[in-house]
């Protein structure tokens, strides 16, 4: 498995939860504290949110340059959070208004999470590179379990250097990343996933969801004890049920049936954005386990820094006996024979 996937898988896991962000379904007015939006699964009572719509940067809008910041008090559903004070503006589901988290008045962009360190660093916003370090390995088992150790630098920038503020912000985003890949000790790493188009009842073997050839492609049919894929059921109730194998698969009317190994006592449901997922790479070990703090020369600046420490591990299984891509079998060179020659003169 290449160190990328293993840099990507972190890089998607800081945007999905770090910057979360989610649309409002409703139109929030001056004075409301309960807020309908798409999907409340990644925000938490006491973060910090922004409301924000698309006419932020069009000039001539009301709210051109215009956001407005607020805390959330409590997520009730899936779909409503209430807020510790009544918003001041008006955000309209005609405009695109959506929430998104924040820290300290400082939102992280998407545009400022970066594959591999950088020179130059924005010095206006927080930004985070993860920069891939090492890979070590041990065979942990006979024949062919390699454990594979995959060694990250997460490096989280703050804005400021000279305020007692700016260092606040820096220090509460590096502790929210340290404790985001401390709560995911097994990272995504190239897992693929489909909505359902049906409720899923308890005690049922079959998932309903929509044919396409992406979903064609990853959802076949495996009955190969020997050789399992492995497969789960998650929705935002917290509720996983993972199974190793597709017995059968009917495709027609814009969906394909899948019927799973097995059944689960739980219902995963549309209203909880319920998914089939089929688990790419499996991450057996892995935690932030350790976070430095300091300055660093960007440029022509100093910053504010954080270094975080990640590793992850994996099992490479390899498979025996081993094939060569190249010629397995050389044919002696007979003793006397040379690809030179050489003469001598008296």
């Amino acid at each position: 498995m290449s160190i990328e996937l293993i840099a990507d898988g972190i890089i998607d896991i800081i945007k999905k939860n770090i910057i979360a962000e989610t649309d409002v379904t409703s139109d929030v007015s001056t004075g409301d504290t309960d807020i309908a939006i798409d999907n409340a699964y990644r925000f938490h009572a006491d973060e910090e949110i922004v409301l924000i719509d698309y006419g932020y940067n069009q000039q001539g809008h009301t709210h051109h340059n215009v956001f407005e910041y607020a805390r959330i008090k409590s997520v009730n559903s899936t779909t409503s959070i209430t807020l510790h004070d009544a918003v001041v503006g008006t955000w309209l589901v005609a405009d695109q208004s959506f929430i998104q988290k924040t820290i300290g008045h400082s939102p992280l962009y998407s545009d400022n999470v970066l594959y591999g360190d950088r020179e130059v660093i924005p010095t206006d916003d927080i930004a985070i590179t993860i920069e891939p370090v090492s890979l070590s390995n041990e065979w942990i088992y006979l024949q062919g379990g390699l454990s594979e150790e995959y060694r990250v630098r997460i490096m989280v920038y703050g804005k400021s250097i000279t305020t007692d503020e700016g260092r606040r912000i820096l220090d509460r985003y590096s502790w929210a990343v340290y404790s985001l890949l401390n709560n995911n000790l097994h990272i995504d790493v190239n897992n693929v996933e489909a909505p359902l188009v049906n409720d899923y009842a308890a005690g049922g073997n079959t998932v309903v969801i929509e044919d396409n050839d992406f979903n064609r492609l990853h959802f076949t049919v495996n009955t190969d004890v020997n050789a399992p894929k492995e497969y789960s059921l998650q929705d935002n109730q917290g509720a996983s049920h993972w199974f190793f194998n597709i017995t059968n698969r009917v495709v027609g009317g814009g969906n394909i049936h899948i019927t799973m190994g097995g059944s689960d006592a739980n219902n995963f449901l549309l209203t909880e954005f319920a998914v089939i997922r089929h688990i790419g790479l499996y991450i057996y070990d892995s935690r932030a386990d350790g976070v430095n703090y300091g300055e660093v020369s960007k440029g022509s600046a100093f910053l504010r820094a954080s270094e975080i420490n990640w590793f992850g591990k994996w099992v490479n299984r390899h498979y025996f006996p081993q094939t060569s891509d190249g010629v397995d079998n050389f044919d002696r060179i007979p003793e006397g024979s040379s690809s030179s020659s050489s003469s001598s003169s008296s």
